[in-house]
């Protein structure tokens, strides 16, 4: 893997893309369930460089929220805890950028679960593709990650779950390239700005 600058082409790029699955939409209280992570160098996804693990969230998770993405307080009971895999987590990411779909909230779950572990937290360098579409396609009537997938004829498989999010999102994040290029957006500062 290459360092990443200000200056590297986003079709270089060195990234990894997360997504994460939770008990519920408030990032105040809500506790993280599952954590999907991929590699992708430029435009190529490396399928075999993944992350994912369901996470013992220490709450009941709310049959309404089992109904989205299918986990269910039996899935987790086994599960480790969010401060047993963080070292793992923090090790998989590195130093790399961080791309994903609505960005914001996982980091805001990231956060929040490192504050409860009394874990440190480090806010990391971060691309979020529904930001970049909105540049790339600014008349675009969804940009939900149903709604891009669509747009850019993406095949999405596992929806719903971390991994499943994170591999659609990437695909995304692939396919927006050269259209962020045809808009004179060609490099990581340039995508950040």
């Amino acid at each position: 893997m290459t360092a990443n600058n200000y200056s590297t082409p986003l079709s270089a790029l060195d990234a990894v893309v997360l997504d994460t699955e939770t008990t519920g939409l408030d990032a105040r209280v809500a506790r993280i369930v599952q954590i999907g992570a991929i590699r992708i160098h430029g435009t190529k996804l490396d399928e075999k460089d993944c992350f994912e693990t369901l996470v013992k969230p220490g709450v009941p998770i709310p049959p309404a929220t089992t109904a989205v993405h299918g986990i269910s307080d039996a899935d987790v009971a086994d599960a480790p805890v969010f401060g047993d895999i963080e070292e793992k987590l923090r090790g998989f990411i590195g130093q790399s950028i961080l791309i994903g779909h609505t960005l914001s909230f996982d980091l805001a779950m990231l956060e929040r679960e490192h504050r409860l572990a009394d874990l440190p937290w480090r806010s990391p360098r971060m691309l979020d593709v529904r930001w970049l579409a909105r540049v790339a396609s600014p008349t675009l009537a969804h940009y939900d990650l149903d709604g891009l997938c669509a747009w850019l004829g993406i095949e999405v498989k596992g929806r719903h779950t971390a991994l499943g999010d994170a591999v659609a999102t990437a695909q995304v994040f692939a396919a927006l390239i050269p259209l962020l290029r045809q808009r004179g957006i060609r490099t990581l500062a340039e995508a950040e700005a």
